[in-house]
């Protein structure tokens, strides 16, 4: 992906409410460090890379994936060991109450560590979707509410930072199966290219990620067949066979096992109207 900056304080709200956005952006490869006192409330999403994050006299380690804040008027000093992989939401200052009412903000908990970055990544993904067409009716209502979701996501899956270097090659690993989440991998040769045996890295990634790698590709898969099904005109075969499925009718079986729905009625549910139709 791109980098990214998208302004949304002067853009109209149709549903306003107290955590509006004021900016968001998104930095592949970030490089420099940061030393100043911010005038917002940022939280940054650190997706890969490491560094370290110095804040009210503390220095904390940064391993992705993991949040970091900025608070209005307190000094702050972070930066990438080399590099890392960055997507920060600004919130103006008057929002700073709610979101501390929420608790997403609290100044004794200024960096925590998740368990993955899939959701945060899928959410980087729509985000990108949604501030290319910012003009539109509703679009800066559903980067405020996508962000906001984020923020609880990201708190729900705390977890604590990987410092264990085999950990940290199981969490490039899953990287990597997310960027080729079409490829048929190897998982076995994909074990031993990292040092693992096949047994070690099953175990190590089944307790990182929570699911097998096969079934982590799997839900993958999965996921963008539910946006597939809503966004585009294919069909469920054809859906099916885009996401190497190669047995269209495992692949409804296994869809509605586990979404709970089949294809047809997930589509036939929660497929948006035409814009044409709703009168916009």
């Amino acid at each position: 992906m791109q980098p990214f900056a998208c302004h949304l304080a002067a853009m109209r709200r149709m549903f306003p409410h107290h955590c509006q956005l004021s900016s968001s952006g998104y930095i592949p490869d970030k490089r420099e460090w940061i030393d100043r006192e911010f005038a917002t409330l940022n939280f940054s999403f650190i997706l890969s890379g490491a560094g370290e994050y110095h804040f009210d006299g503390r220095v904390q380690p940064v391993i992705a994936p993991c949040v970091i804040t900025q608070w209005p008027g307190e000094p702050v000093r972070y930066g990438p060991s080399e590099t890392w992989e960055e997507w920060f939401l600004i919130y103006d200052p008057a929002c700073v109450p709610e979101l501390k009412r929420l608790g997403f903000a609290r100044r004794e908990r200024p960096l925590w560590h998740m368990r993955d970055d899939v959701q945060a990544r899928e959410a980087l993904e729509e985000m990108d979707g949604l501030r290319q067409h910012v003009q539109q009716r509703g679009a800066a209502d559903r980067i405020d509410r996508l962000a906001e979701n984020l923020l609880l996501a990201s708190l729900l899956a705390q977890a604590h930072p990987a410092q264990d270097p085999r950990d940290r090659a199981i969490r490039r690993l899953r990287r990597q199966v997310e960027e080729e989440y079409l490829v048929d991998h190897d998982f076995a040769a994909l074990a031993r290219s990292a040092g693992f045996s096949p047994a070690t890295f099953r175990r190590r990634w089944s307790r990182l990620v929570g699911v097998s790698p096969r079934r982590f590709v799997q839900e993958m898969r999965l996921r963008k067949a539910c946006r597939m099904l809503v966004e585009s005109e294919l069909s469920v075969g054809e859906i099916a066979a885009g996401l190497r499925f190669r047995d269209p009718l495992y692949f409804s079986r296994l869809f509605s096992r586990t979404v709970g729905i089949s294809a047809t009625e997930y589509r036939s549910r929660y497929r948006m109207p035409a814009s044409g139709a709703m009168g916009w």
